[in-house]
């Protein structure tokens, strides 16, 4: 599975990469970019996550990841907040599946 983060510039989630890895499967690929970056990128993964900081970009995101054939969701604000890379991680499972 290959997930991406999305925040507002790409930098305030690599301490939640870093977690999530910790939980992650070895063949899973996390990584983060800003929104602006999305467009370009995102054929490259199978899930996104949206940080809540850049939540008003939830619907042009959604728009992108549908027409790219991908799943996008609002990151848990709680274990965000927290940096609860375990509670992300499976998060992101949970969308891969649906």
């Amino acid at each position: 599975m290959r997930i991406l983060l999305i925040c507002a510039v790409g930098m305030s989630t690599s301490l939640l990469i870093n977690k999530m890895k910790k939980v992650a499967h070895e063949e899973d690929y996390i990584e983060a970019c800003a929104a602006s970056e999305l467009s370009r990128v995102i054929e490259n993964f199978d899930i996104v996550l949206v940080g809540p900081q850049v939540r008003y970009k939830m619907k042009s995101i959604e728009e992108i990841a549908n027409a790219n054939g991908k799943k996008a969701a609002l990151m848990d604000m709680k274990a965000y907040g927290e940096m609860n890379g375990a509670v992300i991680y499976k998060q992101a499972q949970e969308l891969f599946k649906k």
